[in-house]
């Protein structure tokens, strides 16, 4: 069975609507785990919003690794993907950030609030708390927490640009893959040798490169066109029920937090993550659910729900209940309910008034006519007049 290209955006955006959508998905299972599973009380078996941050991390290093290997040539191409990424990224992580940072000077004294061990707005702003977290061995403040995944980003953004530029493009694939397994093996000595703290093991990006690698990889398979993917649909398909199974069962088998599911377990849901995104690219028939509308509209709001969600949970609860979210009584499952659509509300009016501007802004840099290897062919000769 083969499947048909994916319905896509203008051709200029080079954007595939069901991407949208699984984003939209992984930002409902944020939003199910940490609302329903990760409280006192909370349903376990809903406990998906790992899944979904391993998830992120593929699709940010498909969509960036698809990006760098489409655009590379433009001779402005630095100056334009980071002055993008700043103004996508930057705008509304400060304005959330500065929300809830005055939110815990008013009511951070209270128990509910979960406002300890304190960390410096100083290292959100400068993308340094995961260093922050490793020293103390916590996440720090509860509202804040989501942000340890926004420096694994950032990170990644300054780091993989020049990596895969410079790397000759014959040795990209075996590069990708070599980096990938020295992360395992990272993992594996942060948890089972005791090489550096286990908080390093869960926040850092060499410990978690695998997971964006799987992306570019797929990145790099889908902009070469290695592969005939029409061939393998079903194996395709198949690839991601088969992947989670076996990090289930891991996960199952070795029933400890540091054991061997932490070093591998991440790395089975990528793999499946990445086959996902594969075959939605290319028009699996899942592609039209994923074409949701509602879906979509989480999967546009995602960065801005994610980074508001538990400072409007907790607040809601503290204010109304007088204590931290929990699902221990009806009444706490209301205001849990209830809080669903005050923070989908809020992320929107963010996407809406910030990001999205800010985004629209950042388009105003253009990619250049003009290719990197012209600019070199240019500058080589006046180098040889300079040296003579």
């Amino acid at each position: 069975m083969s499947f048909k290209m994916a319905q896509t955006a203008p051709p200029h955006d080079n954007r595939t609507v069901a991407l949208d959508g699984l984003r939209g998905a992984t930002t409902l299972m944020v939003l199910i785990s940490h609302y329903f599973a990760e409280v006192p009380n909370g349903i376990r078996g809903l406990s998906v919003g790992w899944i979904a941050v391993v998830t992120f991390f593929v699709l940010s290093g498909f969509l960036i690794g698809r990006l760098i290997l489409e655009r590379q040539h433009h001779a402005n191409f630095y100056s334009v993907f980071y002055a993008r990424r700043a103004a996508r990224m930057l705008p509304p992580f400060v304005v959330a950030l500065a929300a809830i940072v005055a939110i815990y000077s008013l009511v951070g004294h209270h128990h509910w609030a979960e406002a300890s061990p304190a960390i410096p707005a100083l290292a959100y702003l400068t993308f340094t708390q995961n260093f922050f977290m490793i020293s103390l061995d916590s996440i720090g403040p509860h509202w804040l927490a989501p942000t340890w995944t926004l420096t694994v980003e950032e990170h990644f953004y300054l780091l993989a640009p020049i990596s895969i530029i410079w790397m000759p493009r014959q040795h990209l694939l075996k590069a990708l893959l070599a980096v990938a397994i020295a992360s395992i093996a990272l993992r594996y000595a942060i948890f089972f040798h005791g090489l550096t703290s286990t908080m390093t093991g869960r926040v850092m990006l060499p410990a978690l490169a695998d997971s964006l690698i799987a992306g570019i990889i797929a990145a790099e398979l889908h902009v070469t066109k290695r592969i005939n993917w029409q061939r393998f649909s079903l194996i395709l398909r198949a690839s991601p029920v088969a992947l989670i199974f076996a990090s289930a069962l891991l996960c199952a088998i070795d029933g400890h937090p540091d054991g061997y599911f932490a070093v591998f377990g991440t790395t089975l849901i990528a793999i499946a993550a990445a086959c996902v995104i594969i075959a939605l690219v290319y028009g699996a028939p899942e592609a039209k659910r994923f074409e949701s509308k509602i879906l979509c509209f989480f999967g546009h709001t995602s960065y801005t729900i994610y980074l508001t969600h538990l400072t409007v949970l907790g607040l809601m609860h503290g204010l109304i209940l007088g204590a931290a979210p929990d699902l221990a009584t009806w009444q706490q499952a209301a205001v849990t309910l209830a809080a669903l659509p005050v923070a989908t509300a809020i992320g929107w009016l963010l996407f809406r008034f910030v990001e999205e501007p800010a985004t629209a802004y950042g388009r105003n840099f253009r990619w250049s006519k003009e290719r990197r290897s012209e600019i070199q062919s240019t500058r080589a000769p006046l180098a040889v007049r300079a040296a003579a």
